[in-house]
């Protein structure tokens, strides 16, 4: 009698493979065998048609190969992915249409608990968790080198221009499987409350990894509702290339995301060690009050969605980060270090076309951003202002003036103990704000002084509270920003108007709100902001 306890446990797992929205024909191809434990991708490269003749030949060989149980899993990935190396060498070497034609293959083994990876090329392979979502591969190819090493930013990558060029792939010389610096071969612990992606370019060059693990999580628990909606949030994105998706995830994947905190942070890594990893953070104020919002599978679609939006942002984000004509390019950080200054400091020598760069680290401190100087998070989201006192009436942010400016990236919390009453407060023209992240108890997220103006875009609002309260005579355009309600009490709706103020709202997201979007908005004026806008509902009796 077979023991249960002993026998390989199969993931729910799907795929999809799509050309894209420019490319005529689809040169990747999906490996998937759940039941052996086999995922894969692999992108054909080559002119005409002899990038798909290279995929076919791959996965042949590769699947023959894995047939046969001998040797680790280690050793059988290294030796499946040489021999279809091998393979397309020889066809290209006899075929003079087929002529240059190589692939790159990332390949999964899972079998009892643990993860072998071997992988050529620039396809990734993710694991998500109740702690983020982490990157195990290597790009094999300059750009993702810099990437990895953290010369550039994972945006800078997917712009950058040799993005696809790669020094490892499968099929351009005979190769040995001992070869060393050729199969990248990974080890590691595949948990059950864990899932795997793997995935070709052309879904990691369209959209962030932080968008990838909302989606994820978003249908935690649907494979194939997964595969479908990363593929297309890559369409929507562009679709410049073709795009594969693999997806599989452990039995206890779903019900682990269901108790996550609502906003884990995400992060990308360089291969981890074999290791048991550590059990995730208890739930705080935040993902109690959230999750119900954030279970719907829609909402965290259209909020990827919306971070193409942000993407777009990160061009001027960065440019801005660089200084204007004649500024300069101040760093901050939380304490002094020999690469920055204190943020005081820093306020204290800048002029106008100056920009301060904030380091990653938590500022319990608040900050007054001078008249014409920018103020940008050198890793959007990783700059955090918190207030340093209890109970006290705090903002964090203050920014005045008629120069403008951009303040972009930081993130604002605030918590029951230590609240803020304001995160930015802005009075003047000119000023632009972007990709920042309001999160906690706030009386409001921004708010803008009397005949005051402002742009806002890519922005994530998750404040019991006004998320944008103008007063008379002020104006805000908003663009591309997600409100999401984080009480079921709360009465205060997301945008706040006195007066004659005004406000333009256009492709942002509402989620968990009732009718009321905006405070005091006439009957008639609620249809075209809806129409304008995405409005998700937590609860069906609140109307759309």
């Amino acid at each position: 009698m077979n023991d249960a306890s002993v026998l390989p446990v199969v993931l729910a797992a799907a795929c999809r493979s799509d050309a894209g929205r420019v490319r005529r024909n689809n040169e990747d191809l999906p490996l998937l065998d759940a039941e052996r434990g086999i995922f894969g991708v692999i992108d054909g490269v080559g002119g005409q048609n002899a990038g798909e003749v290279a995929a076919d030949i791959a996965r042949d060989v590769i699947l023959q190969r894995l047939a046969r149980p001998l040797g680790t899993p280690a050793e059988r990935v290294r030796e499946a992915i040489a021999l279809a190396n091998n393979e397309i060498f020889r066809r290209s070497r006899t075929s003079p249409e087929l002529a240059g034609m190589t692939c790159v293959v990332t390949l999964a083994i899972v079998s009892h608990g643990r993860l072998t990876v071997g992988h050529v090329g620039d396809s990734r392979l993710y694991t998500i968790g109740p702690r983020g979502i982490r990157k195990l591969t290597h790009d094999h190819s300059p750009v993702g080198e810099r990437e990895d090493a953290r010369e550039i930013s994972e945006m800078d990558a997917m712009r950058h221009p040799r993005r696809h060029e790669v020094f490892r792939d499968v099929g351009s010389a005979h190769r040995d499987k001992d070869e060393d610096d050729y199969v990248e071969v990974i080890e590691t612990v595949l948990a059950p409350d864990s899932a795997l992606l793997l995935c070709s370019d052309g879904l990691t060059d369209m959209i962030p990894s932080t968008t990838v693990g909302r989606v994820v999580r978003a249908s935690a628990g649907n494979p194939q509702a997964i595969a479908d909606a990363l593929i297309e949030a890559a369409n929507e994105a562009g679709g410049r290339d073709n795009v594969t998706v693999v997806y599989a995830e452990g039995a206890e994947f779903a019900a682990a995301m269901r108790r996550a905190p609502a906003f884990a942070e995400v992060t990308v890594d360089a291969p981890v060690p074999v290791t048991d990893e550590a059990p995730p953070p208890a739930p705080g104020w935040a993902a109690r009050t959230v999750r119900a919002v954030v279970a719907s599978r829609t909402v965290w679609f259209t909020l990827g969605a919306l971070l193409g939006v942000a993407a777009a942002l990160l061009l001027v984000w960065r440019t801005a980060a660089l200084g204007g004509p004649g500024g300069r390019t101040i760093v901050a950080g939380p304490t002094a270090t020999p690469t920055a200054i204190t943020l005081a400091a820093a306020v204290a020598s800048a002029t106008p076309g100056d920009v301060i760069k904030l380091e990653p680290g938590t500022y319990a401190e608040s900050l007054v951003v001078p008249d014409g100087v920018s103020v940008v998070s050198r890793v959007p989201g990783a700059a955090v202002f918190v207030n340093p006192q209890a109970g006290s009436d705090w903002v964090a942010i203050t920014a005045a003036g008629e120069t403008g400016g951009t303040i972009a990236g930081v993130r604002v919390e605030s918590t029951p103990t230590h609240p803020v009453a304001v995160g930015l407060r802005l009075d003047g023209h000119g000023r632009s704000l972007e990709l920042l992240q309001l999160d906690g108890p706030m009386r409001a997220g921004v708010e803008i002084a009397p005949g005051a103006s402002a742009s806002l875009h890519g922005s994530q609002f998750s404040v019991a509270g006004a998320a944008l309260a103008l007063a008379d005579r002020s104006r805000c355009d908003a663009t591309g920003n997600a409100f999401l309600r984080v009480t079921r009490s709360a009465a205060t709706p997301p945008v706040t108007l006195d007066g004659t103020a005004q406000v333009v709202l256009r492709r942002n997201v509402f989620t968990g709100h009732g009718r009321d979007l905006v405070a005091g908005l006439p009957e008639a004026d609620r249809e075209p902001l809806r129409a304008a806008n995405v409005v998700v509902a937590a609860d069906p009796s609140a109307g759309r």
